[in-house]
């Protein structure tokens, strides 16, 4: 049964590592009973949307989990920051992403021919501890105000959780400010050069990535705006992002190679500007549109494939079920 695999799965993520195994069985067992009661009530088998009410019936998982373990971790500063229930998970993305950033960044200097020093690591670095930690307060908070809502449930149980409003209008306000600041770059060049724009201008690389970008943009509002409308389409999200983050990644890769910035015509001391230009193109390449940026999409592609992947399974089952009744039907005639 997916959805209980997947609610147990969850729950098994919280436990203490030692008793996971006894845990779950236990779990199992008693859930399965009352999933069978079900069924054996309304005379037929339990739709998934069923199975899942059931089970948080019993509790969300990560809730259930600190039944077994209520002395857990957490992040406090005076009240809390990110809970017992989060602060597992919370270590483990802030590893992996500082994992995949400290591996990547050495092989970036490598490939570009630049020395390895410090200096790289640290902005990288410091944006990921930053947004994941902030990410992960906001996700303790959300979870306090709705304890029985995720924005990021177990891959086998989001095809049965409709995708909250409130989230996707906030992610289609902020994307909508990103697509207008994108569209405004080329009229308005001190929104990405400040005060240098006068002696500086954007090199003519931009004319080639800046079409891309502004269509994955543009796609990324109306996932939003078609995921406010229809919430129950759950696989929307996944299957998207996957695509936008994965493309954008090789987008922002390629496109902070080049230089980004070059000296104006109309500059009136050529030799401060050629400084200002390599210490821009410096700080744009490495800060702006730094590796953080091209690692973050990556790790997000790489995260929204894991979430597609239920769906892809019961597409490519449908299919097999939709192609079987045909090969039967052609051997009998």
């Amino acid at each position: 049964m997916e959805i209980l695999d997947g609610y147990l799965s969850a729950v098994k993520r919280c436990l203490p590592r030692k008793q996971r195994k006894d845990i779950v069985a236990e779990l199992r067992e008693d859930l399965l009973s009352q999933l069978e009661a079900r069924a054996e009530q309304l005379g037929r088998p339990l739709t998934d949307a069923e199975q899942y009410a059931v089970l948080m019936q019993h509790g969300d998982p990560m809730v259930v989990a600190r039944r077994y373990c209520p002395n857990r971790r957490s992040l406090s500063l005076g009240w809390e920051l990110i809970g017992p229930e989060l602060f597992p998970a919370y270590l483990f993305v802030l590893g992996l992403n500082l994992a995949i950033t400290v591996a990547v960044i050495p092989i970036s200097l490598v490939i570009y021919q630049a020395p390895i020093t410090v200096q790289p690591f640290i902005l990288p670095v410091a944006a990921q501890i930053v947004c994941v930690t902030a990410v992960f307060i906001l996700l303790n908070l959300v979870r306090l105000k709705f304890p029985q809502q995720w924005i990021y449930p177990p891959a086998e149980l989001a095809s049965v959780i409709p995708l909250q409003r409130w989230y996707s209008v906030s992610g289609l306000v902020a994307c909508s400010v990103l697509t207008l600041w994108w569209l405004a770059i080329p009229y308005f060049q001190f929104l990405v050069l400040g005060p240098s724009a006068g002696e500086l201008k954007l090199a003519p690389v931009w004319h080639r990535y800046y079409i891309p970008v502004l269509l994955l943009f543009l796609a990324g509002i109306g996932q939003r705006a078609v995921a406010v409308v229809r919430p129950d389409w759950t696989w929307l999200l996944p299957t998207s992002r996957f695509l936008i983050s994965g493309v954008g990644a090789i987008v922002m890769f390629f496109f902070r190679t080049h230089p980004l910035v070059v000296v104006n015509a109309s500059a009136k001391d050529l030799a401060h500007a050629e400084e200002l230009a390599r210490s821009t193109n410096a700080w744009m390449g490495w800060g702006l549109f730094g590796p953080w940026l091209w690692i973050y999409l990556a790790i997000g592609a790489l995260f929204y494939a894991w979430y597609s992947r239920p769906y892809l399974r019961r597409f490519l089952q449908g299919r097999r079920n939709q192609i079987r009744p045909v090969h039967e039907l052609n051997g009998v005639l």
